[in-house]
């Protein structure tokens, strides 16, 4: 009786929290993305979690029939929840409604109401053929105004614009595309980029046999276990779905973002027998660096990252190094157990040598690289167990272990341990950690989600964490603390309000004449944020938040905003639109926020100082094949002086333009 009483409560949940499919899809990439803040770029590889929402939103993912793989680029799906949700399907027969769907265990209203724009229940749509063969064509333009830059020489040898060109073609048996784009100050048909576009990527998978195997060619990323060894790509890490902490393996896939250094460029494979699943893999991939000699041999002491070729210097530094690289990822399934061993060789034509810095110290040089491991993933009854050891050949070693369970049919749990000693280095992994570099640190997470009442969810997650050695931050050994709480509450279907604390603290480095020491650092924001769906054509979205930091001095600072998203019933176009004001301290007390952007592309700009931010967004389909995105935001940035606030000469303003083209 007290399952089918929750069950009820559920069902009546799901009907009273639906929304908007497009407020859906917005509000989930904008937890996806927003969680990850500051640690986020132009050129962050996000672009397969918004090719995948995207292509479900069109193409809709069949539910009785979806594989695991399937069901996990919904990455919206727990490994847990994917297992229970096949165990159940294997049992009960064809789903045939959200609400049936409701009755999986790990299936609560706030899920399914994320999942419901990209999922149907239909079967014989997918049984009757192949995948019908679609294109994309995507133009994109975007250029920055500020008074200051249009004032002085540009010391670039390109024009300002940032041009993206993006063509793709995918069918059931075979994908292909092309990416192209030029940054800001880069030429363009001219000079050191005569060819037209600075960085340029081609990619083909195609199905071979009957059992999915694949080819890949050109562009792709691999991500294996828990990213240990290898985890190209954008993983989750600590966000405000705080039990979302296994990463899901998505072994190969073709790679069609714009950050020029975070893949493989080569051949690679995905074979397919009985229980076992064979990755190899091969590639070249000539990568920037500056280049020096010592004592006449060449050396480079970093790698250069940012993508950019408009100076002397940046060019000089531009594709000078090769990097080899090859290896390989055999996994093993049965029943609901899977382990999995990686191991990857990588040299350069060019031998590394890092600068003297102490944080230097233990990371490996030379030309090169092996790294292997074991991962695994299991289920014990309703416990789901992960993780991923690995070694390097420089004596480095690493552990990551997690479990995921629901100790009430209402709540969540989670848990992650990791190790990793100050030798173990891998270039391409990419974990559940503190750092963005997986090497020298010990830590500790447990997150929890639990749904006390209809239209009410709790979210909260604590971290500790501590590294033996010094960092980049640091001058001295150091530890720190991280805390997440949030407060969510639905009263109708047109209605949501979410109250949110985080804090971090940790010891980071200080400077003071000739001494160096390690100084506790404490973050503290508090967000409250509302949203409400006025009618079928109106919403509004109101947030106010405010930060605290203190380290050798202290800093506050707030941000307030306002969005109105405006889409007319049967008309091809719709808008939104924000207006923001803030003010901070200095940059240390500074607040980020999801912005609407153009399709395939976001931003979450930093807000500090004392200003005010505006946008707005248009979109109109222009016939069935054509659609086009324009959006001008604008950053003006405040003085104070004795007649009043003035405008600063910093003030930035952007236009972006995109069109589309589906054939």
């Amino acid at each position: 009786m007290i399952r089918k009483y929750i069950l009820i409560i559920w069902i009546s949940g799901v009907a009273s929290l639906a929304q908007a499919q497009e407020t859906v899809i917005q509000q989930t990439l904008e937890d996806l993305l927003e969680s990850a803040g500051e640690n986020l770029s132009d050129d962050t590889d996000i672009q397969e979690i918004l090719d995948d929402l995207e292509t479900f939103r069109q193409n809709p993912l069949h539910v009785n029939l979806a594989t695991e793989e399937e069901l996990q680029r919904l990455h919206l799906l727990s490994e847990m929840q994917i297992n229970n949700l096949i165990r159940f399907r294997n049992k009960t027969g064809i789903l045939y409604s959200l609400y049936e769907m409701a009755s999986v265990d790990g299936f609560n209203p706030d899920l399914l109401t994320k999942i419901e724009p990209f999922i149907t229940f239909e079967v014989q749509e997918k049984i009757s053929g192949r995948k019908k063969s679609s294109g994309d064509l995507f133009l994109r333009s975007t250029r920055a105004f500020s008074s200051v830059t249009q004032s002085a020489v540009s010391k670039y040898e390109g024009s300002p614009e940032r041009y993206y060109l993006r063509l793709k073609q995918t069918s059931s048996n075979i994908e292909y595309g092309l990416v192209a784009e030029k940054d800001p100050g880069e030429a363009f048909f001219s000079q050191s980029n005569k060819p037209g576009f600075d960085y340029t990527n081609a990619y083909l998978n195609f199905r071979i046999g009957l059992a999915d195997n694949r080819i890949y060619a050109g562009g792709y990323r691999v991500r294996f276990g828990q990213g240990l060894i290898a985890g190209q790509g954008f993983p989750m890490g600590k966000s405000a779905e705080t039990t979302q902490v296994f990463h899901s393996d998505q072994a190969i896939r073709s790679y069609s973002s714009t950050d020029e250094n975070q893949f493989f460029h080569g051949l690679a494979g995905q074979f397919n027998y009985r229980h076992f699943t064979l990755v190899p893999f091969i590639s070249i991939h000539r990568l920037d660096a500056n280049i020096d000699t010592l004592e006449g041999k060449p050396y480079f002491g970093a790698f250069q990252t940012s993508g950019y070729h408009r100076t002397g210097s940046e060019i000089t530094g531009e594709n000078s190094l090769t990097q080899w690289a090859g290896g390989g990822h055999m996994t093993y399934s049965y029943d609901r157990w899977s382990f999995g061993f990686t191991t990857v060789y990588t040299r350069f034509d060019v031998e590394m040598n890092r600068s003297d810095e102490p944080y230097n110290q233990f990371l490996p040089e030379g030309k090169e690289s092996l790294v292997a491991g074991m991962d695994w993933k299991g289920s014990i009854k309703k416990v789901f167990l992960f993780g991923e050891a690995a070694v390097s050949a420089n004596s480095g070693n690493a552990l990551l272990m997690g479990m995921m369970t629901k100790p009430a049919s209402n709540a969540e749990l989670s848990l992650v341990y990791r190790n990793f000693n100050k030798t173990y280095f891998s270039y391409y992994s990419n974990a559940f950690a503190e750092s963005s570099r997986i090497n020298d640190e010990r830590g500790l997470y447990l997150g929890i989600k639990i749904l006390p009442a209809p239209r009410w969810i709790i979210w909260a997650y604590a971290d500790f964490f501590s590294h033996q050695w010094i960092k980049y931050l640091t001058s001295a050994p150091a530890k720190g603390t991280e805390f997440f709480a949030q407060v969510s509450y639905s009263p109708s279907r047109e209605t949501n309000i979410y109250l949110r604390f985080f804090q971090e603290e940790k010891d980071q480095r200080i400077i003071s004449g000739n001494q160096k020491y390690n100084e506790q650092q404490l973050i503290n924001r508090i967000r409250i944020h509302f949203t409400r769906d006025l009618n079928e054509q109106v919403s509004l979205k109101s947030r106010f938040e405010v930060s605290f930091y203190s380290k050798q001095s202290s800093e506050n600072g707030f941000l307030i905003y306002q969005d109105v998203v405006f889409k007319p019933i049967e008309k091809p176009y719709s808008m939104n639109g924000r207006l923001a004001y803030f003010k901070t301290d200095g940059y240390n007390s500074r607040l980020y926020a999801y912005e609407n952007d153009l399709l395939y592309s976001f931003s979450i700009p930093p807000y500090y100082g004392k200003g005010i931010r505006g946008y707005v967004n248009f979109q109109h389909r222009l016939s069935r094949k054509f659609t086009l995105w324009l959006k001008l935001a604008s950053t003006h940035q405040f003085t104070q002086n004795n007649t009043g606030p003035t405008v600063d000469p910093s003030t930035k303003s952007e236009i972006k333009i995109q069109i589309r083209c589906q054939f």
